[in-house]
Protein backbone atom coordinates (compact mmCIF):
# COMPACT_ATOMS: atom_id res chain seq x y z
CA UNK A 1 0.00 0.00 0.00
CA UNK A 2 1.17 3.45 -1.14
CA UNK A 3 0.52 6.97 0.64
CA UNK A 4 1.69 9.60 -0.65
CA UNK A 5 2.28 13.55 0.54
CA UNK A 6 0.49 15.89 -2.25
CA UNK A 7 -0.48 18.84 0.02
CA UNK A 8 1.59 21.11 -2.52
CA UNK A 9 0.27 19.66 -5.63
CA UNK A 10 -3.16 19.91 -4.31
CA UNK A 11 -2.97 23.52 -3.48
CA UNK A 12 -1.34 24.54 -6.79
CA UNK A 13 -4.95 23.07 -8.79
CA UNK A 14 -6.97 25.30 -6.44
CA UNK A 15 -4.95 27.97 -7.91
CA UNK A 16 -4.91 27.37 -11.08
CA UNK A 17 -9.00 26.68 -10.96
CA UNK A 18 -9.30 30.32 -9.10
CA UNK A 19 -7.18 31.60 -11.67
CA UNK A 20 -9.12 30.03 -14.38
CA UNK A 21 -12.59 31.33 -12.79
CA UNK A 22 -11.27 34.82 -12.46
CA UNK A 23 -9.68 35.65 -15.77
CA UNK A 24 -12.59 36.72 -17.20
CA UNK A 25 -13.39 38.88 -14.57
CA UNK A 26 -9.90 40.53 -14.94
CA UNK A 27 -10.81 41.73 -18.35
CA UNK A 28 -14.01 42.64 -17.38
CA UNK A 29 -12.08 44.88 -14.77
CA UNK A 30 -9.59 45.95 -16.93
CA UNK A 31 -11.67 47.87 -19.24
CA UNK A 32 -13.32 49.62 -16.61
CA UNK A 33 -9.53 50.54 -15.36
CA UNK A 34 -8.73 51.33 -18.99
CA UNK A 35 -12.13 53.74 -18.90
CA UNK A 36 -11.48 55.53 -15.84
CA UNK A 37 -7.50 55.65 -16.95
CA UNK A 38 -8.74 57.65 -20.46
CA UNK A 39 -10.84 60.08 -18.34
CA UNK A 40 -7.73 60.96 -16.14
CA UNK A 41 -5.53 60.99 -18.99
CA UNK A 42 -7.85 63.84 -20.34
CA UNK A 43 -7.38 65.87 -17.17
CA UNK A 44 -3.56 65.86 -16.97
CA UNK A 45 -1.00 67.82 -19.81
CA UNK A 46 0.22 66.19 -23.08
CA UNK A 47 3.81 64.58 -21.18
CA UNK A 48 1.91 63.15 -18.17
CA UNK A 49 -0.32 61.68 -20.25
CA UNK A 50 2.27 60.16 -22.28
CA UNK A 51 3.89 58.75 -18.95
CA UNK A 52 0.88 57.19 -17.77
CA UNK A 53 -0.28 55.70 -20.87
CA UNK A 54 2.85 53.90 -20.91
CA UNK A 55 3.43 52.82 -17.53
CA UNK A 56 -0.22 50.75 -18.16
CA UNK A 57 0.82 48.96 -21.15
CA UNK A 58 3.53 47.83 -19.60
CA UNK A 59 1.25 46.36 -16.66
CA UNK A 60 -1.33 45.53 -18.75
CA UNK A 61 0.92 43.56 -20.89
CA UNK A 62 2.36 41.48 -17.93
CA UNK A 63 -0.89 40.85 -16.07
CA UNK A 64 -2.57 39.71 -19.33
CA UNK A 65 0.35 37.73 -20.13
CA UNK A 66 0.67 35.76 -16.80
CA UNK A 67 -2.45 34.79 -16.70
CA UNK A 68 -2.38 33.40 -20.24
CA UNK A 69 0.69 31.65 -19.62
CA UNK A 70 -0.85 29.70 -16.98
CA UNK A 71 -3.81 28.95 -18.34
CA UNK A 72 -2.59 27.31 -21.16
CA UNK A 73 0.35 25.28 -19.16
CA UNK A 74 -1.28 24.63 -16.15
CA UNK A 75 -1.61 20.91 -16.38
CA UNK A 76 2.26 20.46 -17.78
CA UNK A 77 2.86 22.50 -14.55
CA UNK A 78 1.16 20.43 -12.03
CA UNK A 79 2.62 16.85 -13.63
CA UNK A 80 6.13 18.44 -13.13
CA UNK A 81 5.29 18.97 -9.62
CA UNK A 82 3.81 15.64 -8.87
CA UNK A 83 7.12 14.00 -10.16
CA UNK A 84 8.95 16.08 -7.65
CA UNK A 85 6.44 15.30 -5.24
CA UNK A 86 8.46 13.25 -2.72
CA UNK A 87 6.29 10.21 -1.40
CA UNK A 88 7.04 7.53 1.04
CA UNK A 89 5.68 3.45 0.14
CA UNK A 90 4.56 1.86 3.56
CA UNK A 91 4.19 -2.44 3.37
CA UNK A 92 1.71 -4.20 5.51
CA UNK A 93 2.54 -7.63 6.41
CA UNK A 94 0.24 -10.00 6.37
CA UNK A 95 -1.12 -13.53 6.32
CA UNK A 96 0.07 -13.63 2.49
CA UNK A 97 3.49 -14.89 1.71
CA UNK A 98 6.69 -12.02 1.27
CA UNK A 99 6.96 -11.61 -2.38
CA UNK A 100 10.80 -11.86 -4.06
CA UNK A 101 12.86 -9.16 -3.94
CA UNK A 102 12.36 -7.48 -7.41
CA UNK A 103 14.74 -5.46 -9.44
CA UNK A 104 14.33 -1.99 -10.29
CA UNK A 105 12.41 -3.10 -13.08
CA UNK A 106 9.36 -4.50 -11.06
CA UNK A 107 11.24 -8.04 -12.10
CA UNK A 108 12.27 -10.96 -9.71
CA UNK A 109 16.16 -10.77 -9.37
CA UNK A 110 18.43 -13.25 -10.90
CA UNK A 111 19.85 -14.75 -7.61
CA UNK A 112 15.64 -15.32 -6.71
CA UNK A 113 14.89 -17.04 -9.98
CA UNK A 114 17.74 -19.39 -9.35
CA UNK A 115 16.44 -20.15 -5.61
CA UNK A 116 12.93 -20.99 -7.13
CA UNK A 117 14.17 -23.27 -9.54
CA UNK A 118 16.53 -25.27 -6.85
CA UNK A 119 13.72 -25.52 -4.40
CA UNK A 120 11.62 -26.79 -7.23
CA UNK A 121 14.01 -29.59 -8.09
CA UNK A 122 14.19 -30.49 -5.04
CA UNK A 123 10.44 -30.86 -4.62
CA UNK A 124 10.09 -33.04 -8.53
CA UNK A 125 13.52 -35.17 -8.28
CA UNK A 126 11.78 -38.76 -6.66
CA UNK A 127 15.34 -39.95 -6.31
CA UNK A 128 16.04 -36.75 -3.50
CA UNK A 129 13.57 -37.70 -1.77
CA UNK A 130 14.24 -41.48 -1.58
CA UNK A 131 17.88 -40.18 -0.97
CA UNK A 132 16.87 -38.74 2.34
CA UNK A 133 16.34 -41.46 5.34
CA UNK A 134 13.77 -40.99 7.73
CA UNK A 135 15.56 -40.02 11.27
CA UNK A 136 12.07 -39.79 13.15
CA UNK A 137 13.42 -42.41 15.50
CA UNK A 138 16.98 -41.10 15.91
CA UNK A 139 15.79 -37.09 16.64
CA UNK A 140 13.63 -38.10 19.77
CA UNK A 141 16.99 -38.49 21.95
CA UNK A 142 20.81 -37.12 21.97
CA UNK A 143 21.97 -40.56 22.74
CA UNK A 144 23.26 -42.53 20.15
CA UNK A 145 21.16 -45.32 18.88
CA UNK A 146 22.70 -48.23 20.78
CA UNK A 147 22.55 -46.77 24.13
CA UNK A 148 18.58 -46.61 23.74
CA UNK A 149 16.84 -49.31 25.24
CA UNK A 150 14.36 -51.34 22.69
CA UNK A 151 11.66 -51.53 24.82
CA UNK A 152 10.43 -48.84 27.06
CA UNK A 153 9.30 -51.11 29.86
CA UNK A 154 9.80 -55.19 30.89
CA UNK A 155 7.56 -57.92 29.43
CA UNK A 156 4.98 -58.64 31.68
CA UNK A 157 3.74 -61.93 29.79
CA UNK A 158 4.29 -65.41 31.16
CA UNK A 159 6.46 -68.02 28.86
CA UNK A 160 9.03 -70.73 29.04
CA UNK A 161 12.57 -69.73 29.45
CA UNK A 162 14.88 -70.71 26.64
CA UNK A 163 18.30 -72.33 26.87
CA UNK A 164 20.81 -69.90 27.29
CA UNK A 165 22.96 -68.16 24.18
CA UNK A 166 25.17 -68.51 22.99
CA UNK A 167 26.28 -71.70 23.94
CA UNK A 168 30.02 -72.66 23.75
CA UNK A 169 29.76 -75.39 22.42
CA UNK A 170 27.76 -74.47 20.10
CA UNK A 171 29.81 -71.63 18.53
CA UNK A 172 32.70 -71.54 16.56
CA UNK A 173 34.38 -68.30 16.32
CA UNK A 174 36.44 -66.81 13.17
CA UNK A 175 36.72 -63.26 11.71
CA UNK A 176 33.61 -62.05 10.16
CA UNK A 177 32.06 -63.51 13.14
CA UNK A 178 30.23 -66.64 15.24
CA UNK A 179 28.91 -69.52 13.48
CA UNK A 180 27.12 -71.97 14.43
CA UNK A 181 28.39 -75.96 14.51
CA UNK A 182 27.19 -79.06 16.25
CA UNK A 183 29.23 -79.72 19.44
CA UNK A 184 31.35 -82.17 20.23
CA UNK A 185 28.51 -84.51 21.85
CA UNK A 186 26.69 -83.83 19.27
CA UNK A 187 23.94 -80.92 20.14
CA UNK A 188 22.80 -78.70 17.49
CA UNK A 189 21.87 -75.74 17.59
CA UNK A 190 17.89 -76.13 16.46
CA UNK A 191 17.79 -78.69 19.32
CA UNK A 192 18.56 -76.37 21.92
CA UNK A 193 17.90 -73.34 21.17
CA UNK A 194 14.28 -74.26 20.54
CA UNK A 195 11.01 -74.01 22.96
CA UNK A 196 10.14 -76.96 25.06
CA UNK A 197 7.40 -78.58 23.51
CA UNK A 198 5.51 -81.54 24.54
CA UNK A 199 6.33 -85.14 22.51
CA UNK A 200 2.90 -86.10 24.43
CA UNK A 201 0.72 -83.05 22.47
CA UNK A 202 -1.74 -84.92 20.54
CA UNK A 203 -3.63 -81.75 19.12
CA UNK A 204 -2.91 -80.71 15.59
CA UNK A 205 -0.34 -78.18 15.74
CA UNK A 206 -0.66 -74.80 14.03
CA UNK A 207 3.09 -72.63 13.59
CA UNK A 208 2.81 -68.98 13.04
CA UNK A 209 5.58 -67.51 12.14
CA UNK A 210 6.54 -63.77 11.66
CA UNK A 211 8.56 -62.81 8.73
CA UNK A 212 10.81 -59.70 8.00
CA UNK A 213 11.31 -58.49 11.63
CA UNK A 214 13.90 -55.82 12.79
CA UNK A 215 13.29 -53.64 9.70
CA UNK A 216 10.44 -51.43 11.57
CA UNK A 217 11.14 -50.77 15.15
CA UNK A 218 7.88 -49.92 16.01
CA UNK A 219 6.32 -53.22 14.41
CA UNK A 220 8.94 -55.68 15.77
CA UNK A 221 8.23 -54.31 19.38
CA UNK A 222 4.20 -54.71 18.58
CA UNK A 223 4.72 -58.22 17.59
CA UNK A 224 6.65 -59.54 20.28
CA UNK A 225 4.91 -57.66 23.20
CA UNK A 226 1.34 -58.50 21.75
CA UNK A 227 1.85 -62.46 20.69
CA UNK A 228 2.38 -65.58 22.74
CA UNK A 229 5.83 -67.02 23.04
CA UNK A 230 4.68 -70.20 20.84
CA UNK A 231 4.84 -67.64 17.74
CA UNK A 232 7.95 -68.14 15.84
CA UNK A 233 10.26 -64.88 14.83
CA UNK A 234 11.94 -64.31 11.69
CA UNK A 235 14.73 -61.27 11.46
CA UNK A 236 16.50 -60.07 8.66
CA UNK A 237 20.15 -59.77 8.91
CA UNK A 238 20.81 -56.58 8.15
CA UNK A 239 18.58 -55.22 10.86
CA UNK A 240 20.29 -52.66 12.80
CA UNK A 241 21.10 -54.25 16.69
CA UNK A 242 20.28 -57.42 15.40
CA UNK A 243 21.45 -59.27 18.39
CA UNK A 244 19.66 -56.68 21.00
CA UNK A 245 16.23 -58.19 19.12
CA UNK A 246 17.35 -61.58 19.57
CA UNK A 247 17.65 -61.53 23.30
CA UNK A 248 14.78 -59.41 23.58
CA UNK A 249 12.52 -61.81 21.60
CA UNK A 250 14.31 -64.91 23.29
CA UNK A 251 13.39 -63.37 26.94
CA UNK A 252 9.75 -63.40 25.93
CA UNK A 253 9.99 -66.86 25.00
CA UNK A 254 10.28 -66.80 20.82
CA UNK A 255 12.03 -69.42 18.88
CA UNK A 256 14.57 -66.89 16.36
CA UNK A 257 15.01 -67.69 12.38
CA UNK A 258 17.61 -65.63 10.50
CA UNK A 259 15.88 -64.82 7.23
CA UNK A 260 18.47 -65.89 4.27
CA UNK A 261 18.53 -63.94 1.01
CA UNK A 262 18.09 -65.66 -1.97
CA UNK A 263 18.36 -65.10 -5.90
CA UNK A 264 14.59 -64.11 -6.73
CA UNK A 265 13.00 -64.94 -10.55
CA UNK A 266 13.42 -61.20 -11.75
CA UNK A 267 16.90 -60.81 -9.92
CA UNK A 268 18.38 -57.86 -10.02
CA UNK A 269 15.54 -55.54 -10.45
CA UNK A 270 14.13 -57.47 -7.18
CA UNK A 271 17.56 -57.04 -4.94
CA UNK A 272 16.91 -58.85 -1.32
CA UNK A 273 20.68 -57.36 -0.64
CA UNK A 274 24.84 -57.64 -0.92
CA UNK A 275 25.26 -60.86 0.21
CA UNK A 276 22.72 -62.51 -1.31
CA UNK A 277 22.66 -66.51 -2.73
CA UNK A 278 22.82 -66.53 -6.49
CA UNK A 279 23.08 -69.37 -9.02
CA UNK A 280 25.04 -67.33 -11.06
CA UNK A 281 27.99 -67.72 -8.57
CA UNK A 282 30.15 -70.59 -7.35
CA UNK A 283 29.45 -73.48 -4.57
CA UNK A 284 31.99 -71.69 -2.60
CA UNK A 285 31.09 -68.28 -2.98
CA UNK A 286 27.53 -69.13 -1.64
CA UNK A 287 28.57 -70.69 1.30
CA UNK A 288 30.54 -67.43 2.17
CA UNK A 289 27.59 -65.44 1.73
CA UNK A 290 25.82 -68.05 4.23
CA UNK A 291 28.32 -68.20 6.54
CA UNK A 292 28.17 -64.02 6.33
CA UNK A 293 24.39 -64.43 7.28
CA UNK A 294 24.97 -66.94 9.69
CA UNK A 295 27.29 -64.65 11.88
CA UNK A 296 25.38 -62.04 12.01
CA UNK A 297 23.76 -63.35 15.84
CA UNK A 298 23.72 -66.50 17.78
CA UNK A 299 20.75 -68.15 19.80
CA UNK A 300 18.79 -69.28 16.21
CA UNK A 301 17.22 -72.47 15.31
CA UNK A 302 17.73 -72.24 11.43
CA UNK A 303 16.86 -70.10 8.29
CA UNK A 304 13.98 -69.02 6.41
CA UNK A 305 13.89 -68.80 2.49
CA UNK A 306 14.05 -64.70 1.54
CA UNK A 307 12.90 -64.06 -1.75
CA UNK A 308 14.45 -66.97 -3.27
CA UNK A 309 11.70 -68.08 -5.49
CA UNK A 310 14.41 -68.59 -8.64
CA UNK A 311 17.43 -70.09 -6.17
CA UNK A 312 15.00 -72.85 -4.62
CA UNK A 313 14.52 -73.66 -7.95
CA UNK A 314 18.06 -74.73 -8.77
CA UNK A 315 18.82 -78.18 -6.90
CA UNK A 316 22.36 -78.31 -7.94
CA UNK A 317 22.84 -74.25 -6.69
CA UNK A 318 20.79 -75.07 -3.43
CA UNK A 319 21.61 -78.73 -2.47
CA UNK A 320 24.95 -77.39 -1.16
CA UNK A 321 23.57 -74.22 1.14
CA UNK A 322 20.81 -76.90 2.33
CA UNK A 323 24.20 -79.37 3.23
CA UNK A 324 25.66 -77.00 4.78
CA UNK A 325 23.00 -75.36 7.45
CA UNK A 326 22.78 -79.75 7.82
CA UNK A 327 26.55 -79.47 9.17
CA UNK A 328 25.91 -76.75 11.46
CA UNK A 329 23.01 -78.13 13.12
CA UNK A 330 20.42 -75.62 11.90
CA UNK A 331 16.91 -76.62 10.41
CA UNK A 332 15.00 -74.87 7.42
CA UNK A 333 12.38 -72.99 7.03
CA UNK A 334 10.67 -73.02 3.35
CA UNK A 335 8.83 -69.90 2.44
CA UNK A 336 7.53 -71.39 -0.99
CA UNK A 337 7.72 -68.10 -2.71
CA UNK A 338 7.55 -70.38 -6.04
CA UNK A 339 5.61 -73.67 -5.52
CA UNK A 340 8.01 -75.33 -7.86
CA UNK A 341 10.36 -75.21 -4.53
CA UNK A 342 12.97 -77.79 -4.22
CA UNK A 343 13.94 -77.07 -1.05
CA UNK A 344 11.71 -79.41 1.16
CA UNK A 345 12.47 -82.41 -0.78
CA UNK A 346 16.54 -81.66 -1.13
CA UNK A 347 16.43 -81.44 2.95
CA UNK A 348 14.73 -84.74 3.49
CA UNK A 349 17.29 -86.16 1.56
CA UNK A 350 19.65 -84.95 3.43
CA UNK A 351 17.71 -85.59 7.11
CA UNK A 352 18.06 -82.38 7.47
CA UNK A 353 15.23 -80.60 9.53
CA UNK A 354 12.84 -78.63 7.17
CA UNK A 355 9.60 -76.95 7.30
CA UNK A 356 7.52 -74.96 4.53
CA UNK A 357 4.52 -72.40 4.38
CA UNK A 358 0.91 -74.01 4.14
CA UNK A 359 -0.68 -70.05 4.30
CA UNK A 360 0.25 -66.83 3.87
CA UNK A 361 -2.02 -64.43 6.57
CA UNK A 362 -2.10 -61.14 5.40
CA UNK A 363 -2.04 -61.36 0.96
CA UNK A 364 -5.19 -59.35 1.83
CA UNK A 365 -4.41 -57.64 5.02
CA UNK A 366 -7.94 -56.98 5.86
CA UNK A 367 -9.47 -58.43 9.33
CA UNK A 368 -11.81 -60.52 7.13
CA UNK A 369 -9.62 -62.33 4.85
CA UNK A 370 -6.93 -62.73 8.04
CA UNK A 371 -9.84 -64.78 9.71
CA UNK A 372 -10.67 -66.55 6.78
CA UNK A 373 -7.27 -67.74 6.02
CA UNK A 374 -5.90 -68.80 9.80
CA UNK A 375 -9.29 -70.73 9.84
CA UNK A 376 -7.70 -72.34 6.45
CA UNK A 377 -4.54 -73.61 8.38
CA UNK A 378 -6.70 -75.51 11.32
CA UNK A 379 -8.50 -77.27 8.70
CA UNK A 380 -5.11 -78.34 7.10
CA UNK A 381 -4.16 -79.54 10.47
CA UNK A 382 -6.79 -80.97 11.14
CA UNK A 383 -6.62 -83.62 8.10
CA UNK A 384 -2.62 -83.97 8.29
CA UNK A 385 -1.44 -82.99 11.81
CA UNK A 386 -0.10 -79.47 11.47
CA UNK A 387 -0.09 -76.77 9.54
CA UNK A 388 2.60 -73.64 8.79
CA UNK A 389 0.99 -70.09 8.67
CA UNK A 390 3.37 -66.79 7.46
CA UNK A 391 2.66 -63.38 8.87
CA UNK A 392 3.93 -60.16 7.93
CA UNK A 393 4.26 -57.58 10.97
CA UNK A 394 1.04 -55.17 10.30
CA UNK A 395 -0.98 -54.08 12.91
CA UNK A 396 -4.12 -56.01 12.04
CA UNK A 397 -2.12 -59.10 11.39
CA UNK A 398 -0.40 -58.75 15.16
CA UNK A 399 -4.17 -57.89 16.25
CA UNK A 400 -5.86 -60.45 14.36
CA UNK A 401 -3.13 -63.40 15.45
CA UNK A 402 -2.84 -62.74 18.67
CA UNK A 403 -6.85 -63.07 19.48
CA UNK A 404 -7.26 -66.14 17.48
CA UNK A 405 -4.22 -67.69 19.52
CA UNK A 406 -6.49 -66.82 23.27
CA UNK A 407 -8.65 -69.65 22.87
CA UNK A 408 -6.51 -71.99 20.03
CA UNK A 409 -7.20 -74.67 22.36
CA UNK A 410 -11.00 -74.89 22.72
CA UNK A 411 -11.37 -75.31 19.38
CA UNK A 412 -8.80 -78.58 19.66
CA UNK A 413 -5.29 -76.93 18.16
CA UNK A 414 -2.55 -76.12 19.54
CA UNK A 415 0.22 -73.46 18.99
CA UNK A 416 3.58 -74.80 18.11
CA UNK A 417 6.92 -73.52 17.55
CA UNK A 418 8.40 -73.53 14.25
CA UNK A 419 11.14 -76.35 15.47
CA UNK A 420 8.08 -78.40 16.68
CA UNK A 421 6.40 -78.84 13.33
CA UNK A 422 10.11 -79.46 11.37
CA UNK A 423 10.49 -82.74 13.72
CA UNK A 424 7.67 -84.00 11.91
CA UNK A 425 10.05 -84.17 8.85
CA UNK A 426 12.53 -86.53 10.75
CA UNK A 427 10.19 -89.08 10.97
Amino acid sequence: MHKELSSGSDLLRKLLVDARAVSSNVVKISRKLIAHAWLLLNAVDDLSRKLLIGAWAVFGTLFVGTLVWIFFNGDSINAELQRQQPSISITFAGKESTPAKQSRKGKPSAKDREKKEIAAKRNTDPSRRAAQPDTSENIKTNLPLAKKPLLSKKLKKLTLRLHPHPDPGLVEKVTMGPLPIVSKDGRQSWRVYSRPFSKLEKKPRIAVVFIDLGVSADATKAVIQNTPGAITLAFAPFARRLKDWINISRSAGHEVLVALPMEPIDYPNSDPGPYTLLSSLSVEQNKQRLRWVLSRLTGYVGVSTFMASELTTKPEALKPVVSELKSRGLMMLDVRENPLSNAVGIAKKLRMPVAARDIFLDEIATGKNIRARLTQAEEIAKKRGFAVAIARPYPITVTEVSSWAENIRQRGLVLAPITAIAQESLK
